[in-house]
């Protein structure tokens, strides 16, 4: 199932390319593909695993973002 919350970029259910972080989730990606993902108005989060990576824009390039860090789902 995929989540997703309007977002200003208007990447929502595109291809992106995503720039470090998991090599999973390295390079292009279509995000409608991805089990979870949401979008806020600073960062898109992809749930990987027991978490989710962290991802913002980066630079002037709308479709490209950068890895920021990964936080664990609460148990």
């Amino acid at each position: 199932m995929t989540q997703t919350i309007a977002f200003s970029t208007g990447a929502t259910n595109s291809t992106v390319r995503l720039e470090g972080g998991p090599v999973e989730l390295t390079g292009t990606v279509n995000l409608a593909d991805l089990h979870e993902v949401i979008f806020s108005e600073e960062k898109i989060k992809i749930r990987h695993g027991n978490g989710y990576e962290h991802y913002t824009p980066a630079g002037t390039e709308p479709a490209v973002f950068q890895w920021v860090g990964r936080t664990k789902i609460a148990e």
